[in-house]
This record gives C-alpha cells, sequence and structure tokens, in this order.
C-alpha cells in the first residue's frame, strides 16, 4: 500500500511500473495519473504482476479549485512594426508581469512571465475574462464614424485562427482618439493540459489607430488591463 501526497508547486505524473496499469474505477485501466499540488493518493496493490496490478483506492486532488488573475497598471504602447501588425488584423499579446499576479490558487494553471500567457496544467472547463482599455495616439485614419477593436482571448498561438472568445468594441473617432475605452472579452471553454492562453489586441473594422494603439489608465481609475482564469470543472 502507498500513500502519496504532493508537496510541491508542480503538477506530479504517478506512473505504475513498465506495462502495469493502475485500476482508477473509469475503464479498463490506466498506465498513469496526474496528482495537483496539495493532492492526496492510496494505491493499493493487487499482488499481481501483470495487467491491472494497482488499485486507486483514495484520490483527494485539491483542496481549493484554481482561481488565477492578473491586473496592471503601466501602459503597454504598440508602434511600428507592432502597430502596422496590429492594424492588419494580427492580433498582438498583450503583456503582463509576474508583479501583476494578484491571486493564483488551486495549482491547474501557472502564469509563464517570458510568454506572457497562462499554462494550463490540469484539462477541464475553464471562464476566462479579460478587458484592457484602448486608445489612439492620434485621430484614427478612414472614412467611417468608428473605429472597431477586437479583445481576444487567443489559445496556443496568436493568429486569428487561434481566437476562442473575442469581443468588439465600436469606438467613435473622437472618444478613440481622445480618451481610453474599456474592452472586455469573457467565455468559458474546455481547455486541455499544456494549452497556452493569451490575452491579445487588434483592429477589426472600419478606421484605424494612428501613431500608436495604447492601452492605458483613465482617468481616476487604477487597473488599466485584467486577465483572469477560473476552473469551473475536470474531467
Amino acid at each position: 500500500m502507498y500513500y502519496i501526497k504532493n508537496t510541491g508547486s508542480a503538477q506530479l505524473t504517478v506512473a505504475a511500473n513498465g506495462s502495469e496499469l493502475i485500476d482508477d474505477q473509469a475503464g479498463s485501466g490506466v498506465s498513469s495519473f496526474k496528482l495537483n499540488p496539495k493532492g492526496y493518493a492510496m494505491l493499493i496493490s493487487k499482488g499481481t504482476i501483470t495487467g491491472i496490478t494497482w488499485e486507486l483506492a483514495a484520490l483527494i486532488d485539491k483542496t481549493t479549485s484554481t482561481i488565477a488573475a492578473l491586473a496592471a497598471t503601466d501602459e503597454v504602447t504598440y508602434t511600428g512594426t507592432a502597430l502596422t501588425n496590429f492594424n492588419n488584423s494580427i492580433p498582438q499579446i498583450i503583456p503582463f508581469a509576474v508583479s501583476d499576479l494578484i491571486v493564483n490558487q488551486g495549482g491547474s494553471v501557472s502564469w509563464n512571465d517570458a510568454g506572457d500567457y497562462w499554462q494550463i496544467l490540469e484539462s477541464g472547463i475553464y471562464k476566462i475574462e479579460g478587458y484592457a482599455y484602448f486608445g489612439s495616439g492620434g485621430a484614427v485614419s478612414g472614412t467611417g464614424a468608428f473605429t472597431g477593436i477586437n479583445l481576444n482571448i487567443t489559445r496556443n498561438g496568436t493568429a486569428l485562427s487561434n481566437i476562442i472568445g473575442g469581443n468588439r468594441g465600436n469606438i467613435d473617432n473622437v472618444t478613440a482618439s481622445g480618451g481610453n475605452t474599456p474592452i472586455n472579452v469573457n467565455c468559458i471553454v474546455h481547455l486541455n493540459a499544456g494549452d497556452k492562453i493569451y490575452l491579445t489586441m487588434n483592429w477589426g473594422a472600419l478606421n484605424k489607430p494612428t501613431l500608436d494603439a495604447h492601452i492605458s489608465v483613465p482617468n481616476s481609475l487604477v487597473e488599466n488591463r485584467n486577465f483572469s482564469l477560473q476552473q469551473l470543472s475536470v474531467p
């Protein structure tokens, strides 16, 4: 009999030896299972050396569900090539820093600071939310009365084809160039362990920002962007 507790900060793989299998009550046996931080498992030998050799008698996988959130106040500015790509509807990553992390409990996701994405550690259903305040560095260009800016949740890449949730803010020309306007996005989606989740922004319709596209703090407020996940269920 084995008692196993994950006392680390990363997901732990518990694997049977060689071709042996573990009876996890979900089918014909599995070669391994995942144990999240603070998770606990009890395994009992079935007294055999081939086939299903272990019984997963108890599994307490987490003490809390995952809630992870980032909030930031520093300005983000897209200029030069980044602005050109922004205006060509190529989603641009909205960056955060480790210091922006305000809560990360449950152990099913981790923040990758170098890549600016949430790394999913446990497959399941997640609710993802984000917002950002948009402004144009100068008068927008074009003949329409509005500029349309997309705020996106993207998975495993930052192209249009990677978008899994999005929302467009259609902002009148004066507001786009003279203020900062919030755009919100949210979705509920199944994610797989290993998925990378980004918050991105790009031009979507009508007039385009000039000089720069920026995310900055509006007057009287503190945060200018937020990015959060909540784990709703596991498979």
